[in-house]
């Protein structure tokens, strides 16, 4: 039973490696979210000043979308 601290060693190392990549892919997805929430006011506002300016027509304008 020599092998078998050595495998469950090798074992812990992967899942720790698994848990890792995880953290690391949660956190950059976070992240984006993150960039893309806190950028949506601003595309809200961008698009009523060009409708306001007339760059823009109302039927440009889809409820939800930005």
């Amino acid at each position: 039973m020599s092998g078998s601290p050595v495998e469950e060693l090798n074992r812990l190392h992967a899942e720790i490696d698994h848990l890792t990549t995880v953290h690391r892919t949660a956190a950059g997805l976070a992240r984006a979210l993150t960039e893309h929430l806190a950028d949506e006011p601003f595309r809200l506002a961008d698009r009523l000043a060009r409708l306001l300016e007339g760059d823009l027509e109302p039927d440009d304008v889809h409820e939800g979308t930005t």
